[in-house]
């Protein structure tokens, strides 16, 4: 449970029916995160302490943030260094804000761009009805994760599908965290102008310049 540090009925009363263990839950596990990402990341600045400020900013306004349809990219030139785990822990800091009364809806979707692109494929020929009820939630959700946005050459095909996507959001005030591995000069040309456009032009950029942490375990 994330609650059992603060919660003053744990762990005696822990359980099926305590109301906060279970739509914190099930916003969880609507949102496709990986499980294994489900606890927030604890995050030491090293070069990076500037931005860490800044999203810890987003992070205690995070639901007023979400409600103005704000967008974000979070881009490094190295890999690991704590881009996804900071756009996880903002989505599990706004669920904490909005369990409440949430009645089971998806509030939130966390998608990996080259597996979403490689079930999109897939789906013409093979009916997958997770990957349907997350591609449907995709418009309706209040925030999206796009994590590593450059890390695959898209085809004509999904370029279009993806600036969809977008657009449609952007137009609704829904908001986006992207992540990904290219500067805006070289976002555009991995993803072409119209794509890196609609990703930039609508999102504050952090750039990350700290070295890979993966399989470290670092406090903060």
């Amino acid at each position: 449970c994330w609650y059992l540090e603060v919660c003053p009925l744990a762990p005696d009363n822990c359980g099926p029916t305590c109301v906060r263990f279970a739509e914190m839950l099930n916003l969880v596990k609507m949102s496709n995160i990986p499980e294994y990402r489900w606890v927030p990341a604890q995050l030491k600045a090293d070069v990076d302490i500037e931005q860490f400020r800044e999203l810890k900013k987003i992070k205690d306004r995070i639901k007023d943030w979400v409600q103005e349809g704000n967008n974000l990219y979070l881009y490094s030139d190295t890999f690991g260094n704590g881009k996804t785990s900071w756009a996880v822990k903002l989505m599990l800091a706004y669920f904490n804000q909005i369990w409440k009364g949430n009645c089971f809806r998806t509030r939130g979707i966390f998608i990996s761009v080259p597996e979403f692109f490689d079930r999109e494929r897939l789906r013409i020929n093979n009916e997958d009805e997770e990957f349907k009820r997350i591609r449907n939630d995709l418009l309706k959700a209040d925030l999206v994760i796009w994590d590593d946005v450059s890390s695959v050459k898209m085809t004509d095909y999904s370029s279009a599908t993806f600036l969809n996507f977008i657009d449609a959001r952007v137009l609704s005030k829904k908001s986006n965290i992207f992540t990904g591995n290219l500067s805006r000069e070289r976002l555009e040309e991995f993803l072409g102008g119209r794509l890196s456009s609609r990703i930039c032009n609508t999102s504050r950029i952090i750039q990350f310049n700290g070295e890979d942490k993966r399989g470290v375990h670092i406090n903060g």
